[in-house]
């Protein structure tokens, strides 16, 4: 996503007076107080000017612009409705809090790009729900190596696409509705993790290293097979554990034969 940037134009300074006034063609009022009146026509200066006298001024100056400086608070009230129409830049710059408060709906079209900069934290409550939709690209960067991206809800949460994670995935269970493939390997009972006893179970049949998926309950494989020498761990079927086994045919050799898995007699009789 490209990067927009804040022009360099978003900054103003409030600009000075035209005040070029020659005699005879400035024409001023001034009151006992201090408020004065000014209808100038000098040429190429020709301005109006309302001043206060506490410096509050509004000057309309020789090419149409106005300025409006007030020095105390100023309120607007419209009883009906207001339109503004603005054709070249908008730029509000203010000092302090700003609070704007909508008691209908508030909707906002821009025909280019958007941008927001906050250099402190931005939260955002909304009582309703939230839809955000993207033509192209959405993305969330949590910015710094210690950053996190927390997302929490009391229900589910629903992803209708694949998901690509560079990273590890930490969590209390995983329910897959198809299908679960790992480049590396799946590990399970790890020593170290939440359940280092937990192991792999499946309902349907297992593949190791072979690339057509067995049927149910049937162990497929190209790969060895072990378990290691511990007291408790074993390999087990529903005949029997590997390890007992083991102890009928150790290190004698036994056949398969037929297509349904009919087992010979060992080669050599224990």
């Amino acid at each position: 996503m490209a990067k927009v940037e804040v022009p360099s134009n978003a900054m103003w300074v409030e600009p000075a007076s035209d005040y070029k006034a020659q005699y005879p063609y400035n024409q001023v009022m001034q009151s006992e107080s201090g408020h004065f009146l000014e209808f100038d026509d000098t040429l190429d200066a020709e301005r109006v000017r309302l001043q206060h006298r506490t410096g509050t001024f509004t000057e309309l100056q020789s090419d149409g612009s106005r300025i409006t400086k007030i020095v105390g608070d100023n309120y607007e009230i419209i009883a009906k409705d207001n339109n503004v129409l603005i054709s070249g830049i908008c730029n509000i710059t203010v000092q302090g809090n700003s609070y704007l408060t909508v008691n209908g709906d508030c909707v906002q079209r821009i025909s280019g790009d958007f941008l927001q900069e906050v250099e402190g934290n931005y939260q955002q409550v909304v009582k309703g729900d939230i839809s955000i939709s993207g033509a192209n690209d959405i993305d969330i960067n949590a910015g710094s190596t210690l950053g996190s991206v927390n997302i929490t809800a009391p229900m589910v949460i629903q992803l209708n696409s694949d998901v690509e994670i560079d990273g590890g995935v930490a969590a209390e269970s995983v329910l897959s509705r198809g299908e679960v493939t790992a480049g590396t390997g799946i590990h399970a009972g790890v020593l170290g993790s939440v359940n280092p006893m937990a192991g792999i179970s499946t309902l349907g049949g297992v593949s190791a290293g072979f690339p057509a998926a067995p049927g149910p309950g049937i162990i497929t494989g190209l790969v060895l097979a072990q378990a290691p020498l511990v007291q408790g761990i074993v390999v087990q079927d529903i005949l029997g554990s590997m390890m007992l086994m083991r102890l009928q045919y150790d290190l004698h050799t036994h056949i398969h034969v037929g297509l349904f898995g009919i087992t010979s007699m060992p080669l050599i009789l224990m």
